[in-house]
C-alpha cells in the first residue's frame, strides 16, 4: 500500500491576513502529505543518513505534535502531546515504524483538520497562555515556521529515497 496524493492549492497573493495564513498552513500541511504520496510505510521510515533519526514518518509525527502543542492547546491547555513522553522525549522523530507509519498519517490528516476547527473558533489577535502570552496569530506564524523549515528536510528525505524532487 502506498500514500496517496493530495491535492494542493498555492495561495493566492492578495487576500486578507486571515486568509492567506489559513490558506499558507493548508499548503504547508498538503504538501507534507505531497512529499509522502506513492511511498509505502518501509520507506516512509528510511532514515536520512547515520546518525540522524530523520524520517518522513517522524516528520510527519513531529508535525502532529505542533498540531497538538500550539492549535490544539487553544481550545484545551492541557492537551498531552501524542508520541513525545518523559520515557521517551523525542517519540516523535526517533519512534516512527512502519507498522505505524499510515495509522500516523491518518492521526496527522484528523489533528490537521481539528486545529483548523480550533483556530476558527477565536480571533487573530486573541490571547492564550498562563504563564507566557501569544496571541493566535503568533500560532499561526510558529506553524507555519514549523512546516516550512521541516519541509526543506521533507523535500531532502524524498530525493535520497526515490529521487523525486521539486514542490
Amino acid at each position: 500500500m502506498t500514500v496517496p496524493d493530495t491535492d494542493r492549492e498555492e495561495p493566492g497573493r492578495v487576500g486578507d491576513e486571515r486568509v492567506m495564513l489559513e490558506a499558507w498552513l493548508d499548503y504547508y500541511r498538503a504538501s507534507l502529505l505531497h512529499k509522502c504520496a506513492g511511498l509505502t510505510a518501509e520507506q516512509l521510515v528510511l532514515r536520512s543518513c547515520e546518525p540522524s533519526p530523520l524520517s518522513l514518518a517522524g516528520l510527519v509525527r513531529h508535525l502532529t505534535e505542533m498540531e497538538r502543542a500550539y492549535a490544539h492547546r487553544l481550545g484545551d491547555r492541557a492537551t498531552p502531546l501524542l508520541y513525545c513522553t518523559d520515557d521517551d522525549p523525542d517519540g516523535d522523530i526517533e519512534s516512527a515504524t512502519a507498522e505505524r507509519a499510515m495509522a500516523d498519517l491518518k492521526t496527522f490528516t484528523d489533528h490537521a483538520a481539528r486545529s483548523r476547527d480550533i483556530m476558527a473558533r477565536h480571533q487573530l489577535d486573541e490571547t492564550f497562555g498562563a504563564s507566557w502570552s501569544y496571541s493566535l496569530r503568533w500560532v499561526y506564524h510558529y506553524l507555519i515556521k514549523e512546516y516550512a523549515r521541516h519541509l526543506g528536510h521533507a523535500d531532502l528525505l524524498r530525493e535520497r529515497i526515490d529521487g523525486v524532487t521539486g514542490e
